[in-house]
């Protein structure tokens, strides 16, 4: 608990002092280099980022495993559709618990995006809930893109390091940008990989039988 808590107090303190002297000098580089033509490859890089997408492939997933898993006729397949169910499963939970911290998070630090401190000169925090511009912190592009790669990783653990280099380039793209400053995207990271984290063993491991069954029978205590 000790070494728990000092790590994130270490963070905590990393994440200051990076939004305090290197959040700005940052932003200002990329906006003194950003074309139009590399603003809008940046922009479509991190459109793969679609959380619409992602649920709707996990719900479909989740949804054939769920239906085959009961039926004699696809028992043989009773392996895959529970891989199906436990990994959509999984992909929604993460999604879902990481997207509810991210807009909580963004209406109640409301920090101006960097198109206000470039227009404005304004970097810092409104009122809460004060609505776009502000509500920068975290990033939900980069939620998305590092829930789908942390989850994919505990599935697919030999893609673990090129998933996480693909979320991390769409993590980059939105700061350059100009969508976020850096320290909106490392805590989005760490958001979804934590909520990875958490849910795995809940979902995948194989004494973990409630994910297995339809969500209106949760509550029971055994498959069957």
């Amino acid at each position: 608990m000790k070494q728990q808590s000092f790590l994130f107090l270490a963070c905590t303190l990393a994440l200051g002092a990076a939004a305090l002297w290197i959040d700005l000098p940052l932003t200002q580089l990329v906006a003194a280099n950003l074309t139009p033509a590399l603003d809008e490859f940046f922009d479509d890089l991190s459109g793969v980022a679609d959380a619409e997408t992602y649920a709707l492939m996990a719900l479909g997933a989740y949804g054939i495993g769920l239906w085959a898993l009961p039926r004699h006729a696809v028992r043989r397949w009773a392996p895959v559709a529970e891989r199906l169910v436990r990994g959509g499963l999984f992909m929604l939970l993460t999604m879902a618990s990481g997207g509810i911290l991210t807009l909580v998070l963004k209406h109640l630090v409301a920090r101006a995006r960097p198109s206000v401190f470039l227009e404005n000169a304004f970097y810092g925090l409104a009122t809460p809930f004060s609505g776009s511009p502000y509500n920068s912190f975290p990033s939900s592009h980069t939620l998305t893109a590092f829930a789908v790669a942390a989850v994919l990783a505990h599935l697919l653990p030999r893609w673990r390091w090129p998933l996480m280099a693909l979320a991390t380039v769409v993590g980059l793209c939105r700061v350059l940008t100009l969508e976020h400053f850096l320290t909106d995207v490392i805590v989005a990271a760490l958001l979804a990989i934590a909520c990875a984290r958490f849910w795995a063993p809940r979902v995948l491991a194989p004494n973990m039988e409630w994910p297995l069954r339809g969500p209106w029978h949760w509550h029971r205590k055994t498959v069957r």
